[in-house]
């Protein structure tokens, strides 16, 4: 989820470079440009916990924690926007600051200093106690110049909603959608009902987007943010679009922001429907298989296979696909003949279960693994690196050959394999 998301953003080890390439962009030669800070736990930020930006020749990345709602993004930039970065960051005069280390990374991490780092031409790297003028001044230079650039980057950026979850502790209700691997899979858990996960037909997301344009969502980022400890807030709402944009709510039932009750009342009324539709299809059949996933590798990139199961308008079925380095290449829609024979073909497979070979000494050779799981909790899980469980050919073949006849090969395969 996004929670989790952005407080691994927020710990990672960041740095400030330019690197000095000549012919790019703009004509100033700056190739990549970067600032890092990060404040000791037991200092109290003076301008924010954790700052993180990366500019390339044509895109922002960009990271504030602490003292105000998360700042993130993501996407191009125009050289304009470029120019003025890079002004700022030049501005800086790293070299200059007390704690500078010159270009020695002594990787100190007290919690007592605040650490940041700069790479221009050569390397400067620093530590302090968090009260050093020069840097202060910089950084909220740098801060407030994001404070107001950022959204106005995100207004020009098609919003695509990625991911979102909603909590409601007094009523139990949680309820989450997000993509995977192109699909949108929902986790819906109402009380006084059965949980439920699943994957719908695309759509879903388009649908929850426009509700949040109907409230005017886009207002509410930041509501009761930092009103309650993480965790601990009664009611929680998160929501990020592809350019990381974050929507935050923190909240109590009665102190609510202006049409987020509205919204979480059509949300359910989106969502409960689905997870009932979900438990009356029955959603596995006995005998059926509840998770699938093989693969092969060898010194080059090779796809993966996986079964899972959607709600449409025809019920509950089930679907096989092809997934290239974690990104959809073919999907298909079985019958329930069809998952029968696929089921009974890995239940054949039943001996693998429990494999694990690795041949010693091999640095560059072919690999698999395999994952299952049947209604009533019957499981297989192998895996070998340049060695195999007696008859994997056979097996292998059998589960390729159903897989081939109904996931015809892609352009992708196509060319990997001349």
């Amino acid at each position: 989820m996004l929670r989790s998301c952005l407080f691994m953003a927020a710990v990672l080890p960041l740095m400030f470079c330019c690197d000095a390439v000549a012919g790019q962009e703009g004509g100033d030669g700056i190739r990549y440009a970067a600032y890092h800070s990060e404040w000791g736990e037991k200092l109290t930020p003076l301008v924010a916990r954790s700052i993180h930006l990366e500019l390339t020749s044509a895109k922002l990345n960009v990271s504030l924690y602490g003292g105000m709602p998360p700042l993130v993004f993501t996407g191009p930039v125009d050289g304009k926007t470029r120019a003025e970065i890079l002004a700022l960051l030049r501005s800086m005069n790293a070299a200059s600051w007390p704690g500078s280390t010159g270009g020695e990374d002594k990787g100190r991490r007290l919690k007592d200093q605040c650490e940041w780092s700069v790479i221009c031409s050569s390397k400067v790297y620093g530590a302090d106690k968090g009260r050093e003028t020069p840097r202060l001044e910089a950084e909220q230079r740098l801060c407030d110049y994001l404070k107001k650039k950022l959204p106005e980057l995100h207004a020009s950026l098609p919003k695509t909603l990625q991911k979102l979850s909603f909590s409601d502790r007094p009523s139990g209700d949680y309820l989450s959608v997000r993509v995977d691997d192109g699909r949108e899979q929902v986790f819906v858990s109402v009380k006084g009902q059965p949980s439920a996960e699943f994957y719908v037909e695309p759509g879903l997301l388009r649908d929850v987007r426009a509700l949040l344009d109907k409230y005017g969502a886009e207002a509410w980022h930041g509501f009761g943010y930092g009103k309650y400890e993480n965790g601990k807030m009664p009611v929680y709402f998160e929501a990020e679009y592809s350019s990381r944009q974050p929507l935050l709510v923190h909240a109590e039932q009665g102190f609510l922001p202006k049409g987020f009750a509205e919204f979480c009342r059509d949300l359910r009324a989106r969502l409960e429907p689905l997870a009932r539709r979900w438990h009356e299809a029955g959603a596995v059949p006995a005998g059926g298989i509840k998770r699938f996933r093989f693969g092969e590798s060898d010194m080059r990139m090779a796809p993966h296979y996986e079964f899972y199961r959607r709600l449409d308008a025809g019920g509950a079925r089930a679907h096989l696909m092809r997934v290239w380095g974690g990104a959809p290449d073919g999907d298909v829609a079985l019958s329930p003949a069809e998952e029968q024979e696929l089921a009974g073909i890995l239940r054949g497979l039943a001996s693998w279960d429990g494999f694990k070979g690795h041949a010693r000494g091999v640095l560059d050779g072919p690999g698999f693994s395999l994952s299952v799981e049947f209604a009533g909790g019957r499981s297989i899980s192998a895996s070998g690196y340049a060695k195999f469980p007696q008859g994997y050919r056979e097996g292998r073949d059998r589960l390729m050959d159903f897989i081939d006849k109904r996931l015809p090969a892609s352009e992708r395969e196509a060319v990997r394999g001349r």
